[in-house]
């Protein structure tokens, strides 16, 4: 009768332990962040945008960064790629943002209230880090957005970049810095 509690309480540990690596250190994603970030898996004709989070403007000079933050900076200053995302209704350039946020293992800090919402740090890179004029811009088909990006709705087809900027302005096209 002991071996049988053993065994049945051995099996229950085992479990346990099995359980609790899972959820420790797999990645459990739920089916709609699967499908809204697997590009090979999104439906012929389904409408998407297009995302992508970078910190280019530190390429002219990174030590402006503390040496913990420039370590801690991503291969060729960039977060996220180009990446198609299923657009989802209503879906605005910050939920798309968060979308992304788990598949591309980005740590976003954001605060605000009733739907406007203002993003201070992404990956630990954050308003001021490099200066007092430094920060993350938001640009939706490559135009710089004056508002909150939750305030903005996207369209099929839609690019938004999450950029971060040294020098206000710095990573904006010309013809917004004229």
């Amino acid at each position: 009768m002991k071996k049988i509690r053993l065994s049945v309480a051995a099996g229950f540990l085992l479990l346990f332990l099995v359980v609790g690596g899972v959820l420790l250190f797999g990645r459990v994603e739920s089916v709609d962040e699967h499908y809204a970030y697997n590009q090979e898996e999104i439906p012929e004709g389904a409408e998407t945008v297009t995302l992508s989070v970078d910190c280019l403007a530190l390429s002219d000079d990174p030590d402006v960064l503390s040496p913990a933050l420039r370590k801690n900076l991503p291969d060729g200053l960039v977060y996220l790629a180009p990446t198609r995302f299923l657009l989802r209704d209503g879906m605005t350039a910050f939920d798309l943002l968060l979308a992304a946020e788990r598949p591309a293992r980005l740590r976003i800090v954001y605060s605000g209230l009733a739907g406007n919402y203002y993003v201070s740090s992404i990956n630990d890179l954050a308003e001021f880090s490099a200066g007092n004029e430094s920060g993350w811009i938001v640009l939706v088909n490559g135009i710089f957005i004056d508002r909150s990006a939750s305030a903005v709705t996207l369209s099929p087809g839609d690019v938004v970049e999450w950029r971060y900027t040294v020098s206000y302005g710095d990573v904006l096209p010309p013809e917004l810095t004229e």
